[in-house]
């Protein structure tokens, strides 16, 4: 998504100047200040900010079997883990520090980047290390005297922590934009790190197999019949990761651009099962030294490379003209795949289990438990087919409504064996490991890719979802008449037409295909199916195609009867001024389709235009008033023919011939007196008052109008509607306060108060984050400002977009985000009632620090929209937003 920041904010008492989108335009000869920030895109800040809380909820999360901030473990190796999250964090910062100047005068985005490099290595360094130690530890259980089992594993703290230091560490799309190079060095590490984490789970089953035959021959464990059904077990387990980690690492090195968005939704699958599955179970730590009842994923590298495919542009998502809404819908197809395949192999090796009965519940248990899964299985395998490209159709692209039913089956489906799961393990062991969590979060990924990808929802631009119907019936020309190129065909012709509108013309206009399939732009993979579909008209433009030949034929031209020849007088030579072709400014400033901002833009900067500008039906009131204040003749002869209902600029008139009377026509029929036409001044088609206007564009207040005739409302009213918002969800924490406290019960059972309070508590924080900055962006209002009358706008009088909401409300996020925190902490606390009070307290007081630092911003911008002639506060002139009076 691309920013327009080419407005630039400036003083509201330049010239006396109108204030479009809530912006004065600068004097002559004026340059604006230039905001430090202007070259760093929304995705930049989205990065940062998901980075900072992945860095933040690693405290709260188990690194290990052993080491958590929160549990008891070794103090020093605590202190390893915080400082390098902690310098993980100061490192987000060091992009924006450069560009205040707080670094010098002499940086420049290699230093910086070399800089967040070495901020992040320690906190890499210390995941690798746990990695390794975790294989190192659990060797020594070969050895006959040691009574080390397995080793301490990689917990869920290390992922959360891995991820953030990596989003941390990437370059950032402006500096991308200055040396493009970073990015493709960056996503050369995405195939190595997962095919490191296929031959880390090989390894894995390895070294299980040899100790299992190490322990049968040194110990007697079991007997032949009963090794040989412990080798059965391990082999058919082990094999589940092997397969699932190897589909994706050949699926990376065959079609990078769609498992690539795989590989990511992957990511975020396991860092939302491994949060789960330490909030239910209590710990998530995944062992590379396991027998049967964990196989070894690797998730540690799945992650990592997950991390690095959120690079920003990396590679483009399509490299032969494709439409990106297929990329995704192969993505989503790929991810449906990884279910299908992990979803035979857990069945499988619960048959093996119940075949052998050497696994943790009962043979019978086991074979429900297999039947489920080979459910999914099957489901998810009807998943990929209807998510293939429909050749044989009219219409290629797949039912989307077939996906979507696809997922809510299997989530259904998942969420029941999870309930069966636990019913049969009890208390004694997990009742559920992280893939099976991560699995039922990818299904609900792949719906989301389905549904709010807005590459998908380009691609089936005008088929609503659910619809009875996926293509629109073609309109048939009028016969017997000559048929003029239509827009469509012209695009349809047109090399420069964008895949997406090639493949819309396709699908809607059969009479149409036979120019696109001799467009030379046109993609592989409609060109495959235009093959499919035996026309031969579209036939024979392939056939052209094959041969190197583009374009269709042009029509021979029909014989016309002989005719008797007319002699012509031979004509004199005149001279024929060559036409001058407009410029780009010059056509936006008299297309009504441009946009008011760049209107005002060109008003500003380009004197020269402002007569086409006045003549633009599309240019708002307040530009309009602007223009009258000028005195310029040109632009009032313009304002002159708009008020009589003449829009755009008459031609250059003739040159006058001498000795001519010239008369003209009042309609269809000539006028017969034969008088001279005299020139009359123009008329305004209203009456005009002679009402002094001393502040053009202004409100009754001195306040400048937005376009659309907003008013600004004022700062006491925002206060108080701002005031109503805290109070909605104070309230609503109290509530939520008084059901945790209830879970105590009379029996004081912390663990359920610590669950009911996290959980209800993470909720409140995050919801009220999405309350504000949804409920803007939806409705452009919130309950407090609906309440009084007032809501939020864009500069051009629109609903801000979720981008703009996201800036304007960001002040609010460090006081919720502590709430959430501190949420965490408690989940994180333990069953013991000394770590859950200290967990509180750790919690308090990010939850306290968060709420200074939002009351401190909040004072900022009251003082702001205070001393602001257009009562526009900071946070809406970054937003390019304002606060309108609704209702009077």
């Amino acid at each position: 998504m691309t920013e327009d920041n080419s407005r630039q904010h400036s003083e509201s008492s330049i010239d006396g100047l109108p204030q479009p989108h809530g912006v004065y335009p600068p004097a002559q000869g004026y340059s604006p200040a230039r905001s430090a920030f202007e070259d760093i895109r929304i995705g930049d800040y989205t990065r940062d900010g998901t980075a900072a809380v992945l860095l933040f909820v690693s405290f709260f999360l188990p690194w290990s079997a052993t080491v958590a901030i929160t549990r008891v473990g070794s103090s020093a190796l605590v202190v390893l883990l915080v400082l390098p999250t902690l310098l993980s964090l100061v490192s987000l910062s060091l992009p924006y520090v450069a560009r205040l100047g707080m670094l010098g005068p002499n940086w420049n985005v290699g230093q910086i980047r070399v800089l967040r490099l070495v901020a992040n290595g320690p906190l890499i360094a210390t995941v690798v290390g746990l990695v390794v130690y975790d294989v190192i530890r659990g060797m020594f259980r070969f050895s006959e005297s040691s009574s080390v089992f397995t080793g301490n594993g990689v917990g869920a703290g290390a992922w959360f922590g891995l991820a953030g230091a990596l989003l941390a560490a990437q370059p950032r799309a402006a500096e991308i934009r200055i040396d493009p190079r970073t990015a493709p060095r960056w996503l050369a590490v995405v195939k190595p790190l997962v095919f490191v984490a296929w031959g880390s789970s090989v390894a894995s089953a390895l070294v299980a197999l040899i100790y299992i035959l190490v322990s049968a021959s040194r110990y007697r464990y079991y007997d032949g019949p009963q090794t040989f059904e412990s080798l059965i077990v391990l082999f058919v387990s082990s094999a589940v990761p092997i397969v699932v980690v190897g589909v994706a690492a050949v699926g990376l090195a065959r079609r990078f651009a769609s498992w690539r968005l795989t590989i990511a939704a992957l990511g975020i699958a396991l860092l939302a099962a491994g949060l789960l599955h330490s909030i239910s179970e209590g710990t998530s730590v995944e062992l590379f030294h396991t027998v049967t009842a964990s196989p070894y994923y690797g998730i540690t590298f799945l992650i990592a490379s997950a991390a690095i495919t959120f690079i920003p542009f990396g590679v483009a998502s399509v490299g032969d003209g494709t439409h990106p809404g297929y990329v995704w819908l192969a993505a989503a197809r790929n991810g449906m795949l990884l279910i299908a395949v992990w979803s035979f192999g857990v069945g499988f090796s619960q048959i093996a289990m119940a075949a052998t009965q050497f696994g943790i519940v009962p043979w019978g248990d086991a074979l429900v438990l297999a039947v489920l899964a080979i459910l999914f299985g099957i489901l998810a395998v009807v998943g990929v087919r209807s998510l293939s490209l429909r050749y044989s159709s009219l219409d290629p692209r797949p039912s989307r409504e077939v996906g979507l039913g696809v997922c809510v089956g299997l989530l259904v489906l998942m969420i029941a064996r999870l309930v069966v799961q636990s019913a049969m393990y009890g208390e004694i062991y997990y009742s559920a490991w992280i893939f099976d969590l991560a699995m039922a979060v990818l299904v609900v990924l792949v719906a989301l890719a389905l549904t709010v990808s807005p590459a998908v929802r380009n691609l089936y631009a005008g088929v609503q979802l659910f619809a009875s119907a996926t293509t629109v019936t073609a309109a048939v020309p009028n016969l017997g008449q000559p048929v003029q190129r239509s827009r469509r065909a012209l695009e349809a012709a047109d090399p420069r037409t964008p895949a997406a509108v090639l493949f819309e013309i396709a699908s809607s206009s059969p009479e149409l295909r036979p120019a696109i399939a001799a467009n030379p732009s046109t993609y592989d993979d409609l060109v495959t199916w235009l093959e499919a579909l035996g026309d031969p008209a579209v036939d024979a433009a392939l056939d052209r195609r094959a041969a190197g030949q583009f374009g269709l034929p042009e029509p021979e031209p029909e014989p016309e009867p002989d005719r008797v020849p007319v002699p012509v007088p031979a004509p004199v030579p005149v001279p024929v001024p060559v036409p001058v072709q407009p410029s780009r400014r010059a056509l936006e400033a008299a297309d009504p389709r441009t946009p008011a901002a760049v209107l005002f833009e060109i008003a500003s900067s380009s004197p020269e235009l402002r007569p086409a500008i006045a003549a633009n039906p599309s240019t708002y009131d307040d530009l309009v008033t602007w223009l009258e204040a000028l005195g310029d003749p040109a632009v009032d002869a313009a304002l002159d023919r708009r008020d009589a209902g003449q829009f755009g600029l008459l031609g250059p008139e003739p040159e006058p011939e001498p000795a001519t009377e010239t008369f003209i026509s009042s309609g269809p029929e000539a006028r017969s007196s034969g008088d001279l036409v005299q020139p009359s001044a123009p008329r305004p088609a209203v009456p005009q008052f002679a009402v002094p206007q001393p502040n053009p564009g202004y409100g009754p207040t001195g306040v400048p109008l937005l376009p659309g005739g907003f008013r600004p409302a004022g700062a006491g009213i925002r206060v108080a509607a701002r005031f109503i918002d805290f109070a909605i969800l104070a309230v609503v924490s109290v509530v939520g306060g008084m059901i945790s406290t209830a879970t105590l019960g009379n029996g004081f059972d912390f663990d359920s108060y610590r669950t009911s309070s996290g959980l209800i508590g993470l909720l409140i924080g995050i919801g009220s984050i999405v309350y504000f900055v949804w409920g803007e962006s939806a409705f452009g209002v919130t309950l407090g400002k609906l309440a009084l009358g007032i809501g939020v706008r864009s500069v051009g009088g629109a609903r801000p977009a979720l981008a703009q909401s996201f800036k304007r409300n960001a002040f609010v996020i460090p006081m919720y985000f502590g709430s959430a925190v501190s949420a965490l902490a408690m989940l994180g606390s333990g069953d013991e009632l000394v770590g859950m009070l200290n967990s509180m307290s750790l919690g308090s007081v990010a939850s306290i620090l968060g709420s200074l630092v939002t009351v401190a911003i909040s004072i900022a911008i009251i003082v702001s929209i205070s001393s602001a002639p257009d009562v526009r506060g900071f946070h809406d002139r970054m937003a390019d937003a304002a606060v309108v009076v609704t209702r009077q």
